[in-house]
């Protein structure tokens, strides 16, 4: 007789806290309130999430009994029945085998030999269920600028007659014309009269060079130039070397076959808790992920994977680290 005992998990966990499956662990239901998601602006409604702990191994009876009612076994059949079925839970796990209990998630074990749960998301919570999640959009709103009021008892000022405007607008343009006037004259003896009133100071002629013949003259000064010709020419191929290290910034090619995702951590406005979120992400050994959105600046992770299985260890990795807000947003 075939029996579809993790489906009835999710039929019991509709009325209880928590459901095990002796000798592997219990599945947990826990009250989760209303969510906003800001990065994809949805408003998820309040309902219990499950979570699977490794801890409480021991048989609550509630599958036997199950069992007892669905097929009318005896207590020790039934009993034998879910051992056999738990037994075979643990043979996939073991062969890191991704198994799935349907309408309440998956179960595996990670590159460390951990078992890992990944909720579907269903809301067991009877008060709350049907709910549908609220997209949102945010309101612009325009500033209008309040019209001002004239104030009872205050007297308007008296117009300027035209003559004094003129003369005033006279005596301004002349002040801006000798002002300009002074400082070009200024900038002009600054850059070419300082050159030319400069006195070239006298060297005196090294004694090194008095009574020498121009022949020895000159082979003593060859040398020295071509060392500083060999040392130029090294500085340069340094130098060369140095601009080729520090320009070289070409990301490495990506293994064929890979495909990138990025999963987002939050959005902020305040571009410090950006750069502490991205020092964050580096210090975990994730390579760190940034989009514009308006005001607010998207951060996350991205990375490359193979198969789902990663993005899945890889989502828990960054909701234990960061926060478990964290969701999968582009792949």
């Amino acid at each position: 007789m075939e029996m579809d005992i993790g489906s009835y998990i999710s039929l019991l966990l509709y009325k209880n806290k928590a459901v095990a499956l002796p000798g592997l662990g219990s599945f947990e239901a826990a009250y989760q309130p209303a969510v906003i998601d800001q990065v994809q602006g949805e408003l998820h409604p309040p309902g219990n999430t499950i979570s699977f702990n490794p801890n409480l191994v021991s048989d609550d009876g509630l599958l036997c009994s199950m069992i007892q009612d669905r097929y009318g076994l005896p207590a020790t059949d039934a009993a034998k029945t879910l051992e056999d079925y738990v037994h075979e839970v643990k043979e996939a796990i073991g062969r890191r085998e991704i198994v799935v209990f349907p309408k309440v998630g998956r179960l595996y074990r990670d590159y460390e030999n951990n078992l890992q749960f990944l909720p579907d998301g269903n809301n067991y919570d009877v008060e709350s269920y049907g709910l549908p999640t609220v997209s949102f959009y945010p309101v612009a709103r325009s500033h209008r600028a309040q019209p001002v009021k004239e104030q009872p008892g205050k007297t308007a000022a008296r117009p300027v007659s035209a003559k004094k405007a003129q003369a005033t607008n006279n005596g301004l343009i002349a002040a801006i014309g000798a002002a300009t006037i002074v400082v070009g004259v200024a900038i002009y003896f600054l850059l070419f009269g300082a050159d030319q009133t400069q006195e070239q100071p006298l060297h005196p002629v090294p004694t090194s060079r008095v009574n020498v013949r121009p022949g020895d003259e000159a082979s003593a000064n060859a040398a020295p130039s071509e060392n500083e010709a060999v040392a130029e020419s090294e500085n340069k191929a340094e130098s060369s070397s140095e601009r080729a290290e520090s320009t070289d910034t070409e990301q490495p090619t990506p293994v064929p076959g890979q495909q990138s995702y990025v999963i987002i951590v939050g959005v902020f406005g305040n571009p410090d808790n950006v750069k502490q979120l991205i020092d964050d992400i580096y210090d975990a050994g994730y390579e760190p992920y940034t989009e514009k959105a308006g005001n607010l600046t998207k951060v996350g992770v991205q990375r490359t994977y193979r198969s789902e299985a990663e993005i899945e260890a890889a989502i828990q990795d960054v909701r234990k680290r960061f926060t478990k807000d964290a969701k999968l947003y582009r792949w």
